[in-house]
């Protein structure tokens, strides 16, 4: 452990000399040996607003993407919200760092072989190269987290008691089933199906879960293979009286079966199923704001930020949730919600939202 922590401090203190200036953008090299012995390198952008740091530093926040692999902006359907976000808190005294996952961009490695906890290590080695880095004050460096973020911002809290604030966009504080249950329901409503076909779509999701569990294995490759075998039996026992174009509006088809074995049988999906975000929540020291879009089809907002609630009341921390009318899951201004809809709206986040987050850390780091 003594050498991994001194390998991780050289690692950040060259890193931290090593910045390309471009104007307020400074570009971030980072540099870790993970669990497995592999040696990581993490590239990103750390923005600093302009003129001189105050005494102390700035407050500063790492930023956390959503699931699967992302670039340091988040960039997907045409929007960059951290990017977006960064600007705005340079412009208002915060300091940010964004960096591409691992595979994509500038990084290195490959987002396939990633865990959960691998992620969470980076985002370990990410804040602690911010808090020790020029013109940032350690004591104010938070994190915030989108969608799947959120829950890696909360587990990486819960594990380091130096993090200042916790920001969750849209992050589920249920567990990965009750959110993948939820999440189909809503996507197939707003397709407008009957209530009779979503229900059978949701049993489906339910069973799955529960074959998943049942047949994991530590061989991945032999578990895909079982798991599709399964998943086909589910698919043809729950279709039973369905015709073609109904089983297709619903998924229950041979290759939906294909795709799901492959997807869920996934380290990372193995390990991602087993948490509770709730037991992480409930361990966490420092503030946490959580915000959830009224209208999100992919993170239920009452259900999500009702647990949120109750994992956090007792702990004796600042805390504060946020229903955000009218806003979907990248917290647009939208009319339905739908992931179709993404490409077509204005900026996301919107202004308002991401000035209600600047006037929470404001009041945190005032305190």
């Amino acid at each position: 452990m003594a050498i991994k922590t001194a390998l991780l401090a050289l690692a950040l203190l060259i890193s931290c000399s090593a910045f390309a200036q471009n104007g307020k953008e400074h570009e971030a090299t980072i540099k870790r040996i993970d669990e497995a012995g592999r040696p990581i390198v993490l590239s990103g952008t750390l923005t600093l607003p302009s003129g001189k740091a105050p005494k102390g530093g700035w407050p500063a926040m790492v930023l956390i993407t959503g699931s699967g692999p992302q670039d340091r902006n988040e960039e997907l359907f045409g929007h960059q919200p951290f990017k977006v976000i960064a600007d705005y808190m340079a412009k208002n005294g915060i300091a940010t760092l964004r960096c591409d996952d691992r595979g994509v961009g500038g990084s290195g490695g490959a987002f396939a072989d990633v865990t959960p906890w691998d992620l969470v290590a980076d985002i370990q080695t990410q804040w602690q190269w911010l808090a020790s880095a020029k013109g940032i004050n350690a004591k104010q460096v938070g994190l915030l987290g989108h969608s799947e973020g959120g829950l890696l911002a909360a587990i990486s809290a819960a594990q380091n008691e130096k993090v200042a604030f916790v920001v969750t966009m849209a992050g589920p504080a249920l567990t990965m089933g009750q959110v993948l249950m939820d999440q189909n329901k809503q996507l197939f409503l707003l397709k407008g199906l009957p209530d009779t076909l979503v229900m059978r779509r949701v049993e489906f999701v339910r069973q799955a879960l529960a074959v998943i569990d049942s047949v994991a294995s530590s061989d991945t490759t032999q578990l895909a293979k079982r798991l599709n075998k399964e998943l086909r039996k589910l698919k043809d026992s729950l279709a039973h009286g369905l015709n073609k174009e109904e089983r297709q509006s619903i998924g229950l088809t041979t290759a939906d079966c294909f795709g799901w074995a492959q997807t869920m049988s996934s380290p990372f999906m193995l390990a991602m199923i087993k948490i509770n975000p709730m037991d992480y929540l409930s361990r966490m020291g420092c503030p946490i704001y959580a915000l959830c879009g009224e209208k999100d089809c992919q993170v239920d907002a009452k259900k999500n930020l009702h647990a949120v609630r109750q994992a956090v009341e007792e702990r004796g921390i600042d805390w504060a949730t946020q229903y955000c009318t009218d806003k979907n899951h990248l917290f647009q201004q939208c009319q339905t919600g739908a992931v179709e809809e993404y490409a077509t709206l204005g900026q996301a986040p919107d202004d308002e939202v991401i000035a209600q987050i600047l006037y929470w850390i404001k009041e945190q780091v005032a305190k």
